[in-house]
Parts: C-alpha cells; sequence; structure tokens
C-alpha cells in the first residue's frame, strides 16, 4: 500500500550536507512504502545512492548542455512540465536556494504542498539568496530548518526544527584503539570553514608537538592558497589535503582529535560524524547555533569563539596532554548516536510532511 506521493528536489545528489540529507530522507520514505521521486537540475555522479524503488528524475543530460542561460532555461521548462503533469504528487520538498526559487515560482500550477528546506545560516547568504528565502516562505506551505537560532531567522507560522540525523553508515562499533598523533577536519576547501585559522593554529600548535600532523579531507577552490599558506607557515611537511574520500570515518576513527573553525554553519554533518565515532571534538560557535546544539562545552566537546586562534591552541594542548579527559570527551559525544538517530530524525520529516498535507 502506497501511503503519500512525494517529490524532493535539489540541485544534484553529489556531495554536502543537504544532498545527503535529501538521499537518505528519500530512502526513509520509500522504505515505509511511500511513492518518492527524486529531482535534480542534471545526471552528474552521485555520492549518494538511493533505494531501488526511488525514481530519480533528472532535468538536464551532460550531453545536452549548451551554455549557462541555455540549459537553465530548459531545466525550468521540464520543471513546470512535470509540475503540471504530475498533479498526483502529495508534496514536493525542496532544499538549497536556487531549486527552491524555481520550484515556488510553479506552485501555482500544483495542488501538492510545498515544504522547504533550510540548510545553511541564511544570514551568510548574499543579498539575493536572501531575498529568495524570504519571497519562499512567503509561498511555502512548511518550513523545516536545523536549529532554533536559524528558525528565528524566518517568519512563518508552519516552521520545524530537525536536526540532521546520523549516518548510520559512517559508524563504526569498535573501541577506538592504535590512536595516532594526528588531527583531522572535514569539509569543502572554502571561505566559510576559515581553514587559514586551523593552519595558524596547528603552525604553533607543531613547535611544541613536532610528532602530530594535520590531515583536511575535502575539495574546493582554495586548496591551492592554503597550500600556499601551510608552505609559508613551514608546516607542509605535516600537513596533508587528502582530498575527498567516501571512507572518511574510516580514515578520521584513529586521530587523536577532530577541528571544525568555521565561521557559519547550518547543522554540520562533519562535526555530528566524529562526535559520533567517539573523536573529542573542538569547534567554533559558528552562526547558525549548530555547533552549539551538539557540544556541551567540556563535557562531550569543546566549543570556542569563531577565529579565536589563542583559544584553538590551548584546546588542542588540552586534549594532547590530558589523555583521561579526551578520552572522556569523546566517549560523552558517542552518545548523540541515540539523539540523533537517522529512524528517530526521518520519523520527525514525515509526521511533518502528513501534518502540513492535512492541513487545508
Amino acid at each position: 500500500m502506497i501511503f503519500l506521493k512525494i517529490a524532493l528536489f535539489i540541485g544534484s545528489l553529489t556531495g554536502g550536507g543537504a544532498e545527503r540529507v535529501t538521499s537518505n530522507l528519500a530512502n526513509y520514505l520509500s522504505n515505509i512504502k511511500n511513492d518518492v521521486t527524486v529531482i535534480t537540475m542534471s545526471d552528474c555522479n552521485k555520492t549518494y545512492n538511493l533505494n531501488n524503488e526511488v525514481n530519480h528524475f533528472k532535468l538536464l543530460k551532460s550531453n545536452e548542455r549548451k551554455n549557462v542561460v541555455f540549459d537553465n532555461i530548459l531545466r525550468y521548462k521540464r520543471l513546470k512540465q512535470y509540475v503540471i503533469e504530475h498533479q498526483d504528487i502529495d508534496c514536493y520538498i525542496v532544499m538549497l536556494p536556487i531549486t527552491i526559487f524555481m520550484l515556488t515560482k510553479l506552485k501555482k500550477y500544483t495542488n501538492a504542498k510545498l515544504i522547504i528546506s533550510e540548510r545553511n545560516n541564511p544570514k551568510s547568504y548574499k543579498l539575493y539568496e536572501k531575498l529568495i528565502m524570504k519571497y519562499a516562505q512567503r509561498k511555502c506551505d512548511g518550513l523545516v530548518v536545523q536549529t532554533q537560532i536559524i528558525k528565528d531567522w524566518y517568519n512563518i507560522n508552519n516552521i520545524e526544527v530537525i536536526p540532521n540525523a546520523i549516518n548510520n553508515e559512517i559508524l563504526i562499533n569498535e573501541e577506538r584503539k592504535n590512536i595516532n598523533n594526528k588531527i583531522v577536519a572535514v569539509g569543502r576547501l572554502n571561505k566559510q570553514k576559515n581553514y587559514p585559522m586551523m593552519l595558524k593554529a596547528f603552525s604553533v600548535f607543531s613547535k611544541k608537538h613536532p610528532d602530530y600532523i594535520l590531515e583536511i579531507y575535502g575539495q574546493g577552490k582554495l586548496e591551492k592558497s592554503l597550500k600556499n599558506l601551510a608552505k609559508k607557515l613551514e608546516i607542509s611537511d605535516k600537513v596533508f589535503f587528502k582530498g575527498y574520500v567516501k571512507d572518511v570515518s574510516a580514515k578520521i576513527y584513529n586521530a587523536k582529535m577532530f577541528i571544525m573553525t568555521s565561521n557559519f554553519e547550518g547543522m554540520p554533518n562533519a562535526l555530528i560524524e566524529a562526535m559520533c565515532l567517539g573523536l573529542p571534538c573542538i569547534s567554533t560557535d559558528c552562526d547558525g547555533g549548530g555547533a552549539k546544539d551538539l557540544i556541551q562545552n567540556m563535557g562531550n566537546g569543546i566549543l570556542i569563539g569563531k577565529n579565536d586562534i589563542k583559544s584553538l591552541i590551548n584546546s588542542m594542548e588540552i586534549l594532547s596532554n590530558n589523555e583521561m579527559l579526551a578520552n572522556q570527551i569523546g566517549l560523552n559525544a558517542k552518545k548523540l548516536i541515540k539523539v540523533l538517530n537517522s529512524n528517530t530524525i526521518y520519523k520527525k520529516w514525515y509526521e511533518y510532511i502528513k501534518k502540513i498535507i492535512k492541513e487545508v
């Protein structure tokens, strides 16, 4: 028996937290016998796999690409055609500003409910993105955000705070052994993640702890400049840019600590996963409130100020010099597994979807 017909719309299923949430939510909804389709802007390679029962509709194929204007016009036309032809859909769920804007503009062609989901800190957006989200909140039927701080930015009645779920595939149900003197970070190499702060702190820390290395997992346009900074700081031989890897949990599992230096986040998946692996974590109290929601300072992690290099160095010293405290912080962090259990979180999504659909 099929309960609901639901379509999720996002740019792609390649990398990123929103993409992971989309694929996992689609799989969960299909597993409980809903008819689920994921719509993507193109047919890029998938980082996250969909169940066989989940339909995947691509608005543009690689061999059809010509230029940005042509591609986007064709995508919009096909999305409009899809919306008009699929009047039996009960609900659309859309992530990220551009795709949210596209489907919001087409809402008049369907009776389906529209739920938009904010996956970042809207205060960090460019002006046009802020305008898109303010416009969308007036047109949508429901809105899902990740933290109370982000909720306060919006002005809509049907808004729900649902944090990110832990990805069960990354969990390693073993005691952490053979811990190495390495510090790890995971995230795109962009301005948001503030890797210069991390490199500068590590350059100071490394002088007292020359046996430590720093591994950074992720890709991005700042890779060259960050490597140049590491060279300038004379730590190139101890900093390793590992790129994007699928089995990142296995790569970071035996690290001494995990660091996140972001200026802003929604609900940071990389931090969630590191904590659920039992790594002692240090994070900035980044805008958006996600890190603060996850970390109880000196209990299950260490929370420091944005761009506070001195506090980062001190925190690294604390975890490196106090093995008992570091181990206890890691054990406390693993308790997040129960709080952010995927079945619990995606059930909240399903209950909210049903609530929105039932409203007249």
